[in-house]
């Protein structure tokens, strides 16, 4: 037997002999994700806008674009 044949078996086994699940998801759920989420992604941000010119230095650095131009107008 193929290895496509045993997962189409599998898949179709799992959804043949299911169980229905008295189950729901909470509706404060999606609050409690936005919780976590959100303090992560404003950190995140926060570090981007703190570290930008090291962050564009490194990508100019990586990729041959540092002219003694750029660097001497940003000291001003």
């Amino acid at each position: 037997m193929s290895l496509k044949s045993i997962l189409l078996l599998t898949f179709l086994m799992s959804h043949i002999f299911v169980a229905s699940a008295d189950a729901y998801i909470d509706p404060n759920t999606g609050g409690f994700f936005f919780q976590t989420v959100a303090p992560f992604v404003y950190g995140l941000l926060g570090v981007i806008v703190v570290f930008w010119k090291r962050i564009t230095g490194f990508f100019k650095g990586l990729f041959g674009m540092n002219n003694k131009q750029d660097s001497s107008s940003e000291d001003n």
